[in-house]
């Protein structure tokens, strides 16, 4: 009638627990887009999304790019970035937080 609980499926559900309620998202972002095509993409860096343009996070803030540029039905025939630049984010003690910001236009 009553089963033996498992310690190892316990803390799995634990650990599942935990991490789905997490505060702490990887990924804060804004789009902002004008009828012409030009647009402004900004992704805060943290910890884990750093804000080197030559690695995996940047891989990563141009595939968030990509999904805003198809989620609002724009750029289908492509993009160019034409500035990125970097900030300091606001509402964060100077050097914690950075905000990648991008610039670009359909083409």
């Amino acid at each position: 009638m009553f089963r033996r609980i498992d310690p190892v499926r316990t803390l799995a559900f634990a650990g599942l627990v935990l991490v789905g309620g997490c505060n702490d998202p990887v990924r804060v972002d804004s789009f902002v887009s004008d009828p012409s095509g030009a647009f402004v993409y900004t992704a805060q860096t943290n910890t884990v999304m750093t804000p080197n343009d030559d690695g995996e996070a940047e891989r990563i803030r141009f595939d968030w790019l990509a999904q805003q540029l198809s989620d609002h039905g724009i750029c289908g025939a492509g993009y160019v970035i034409e500035i990125r630049r970097l900030v300091d984010a606001p509402d964060t003690p100077p050097g914690n937080a950075h905000e990648v910001v991008y610039t670009g236009r359909c083409l």
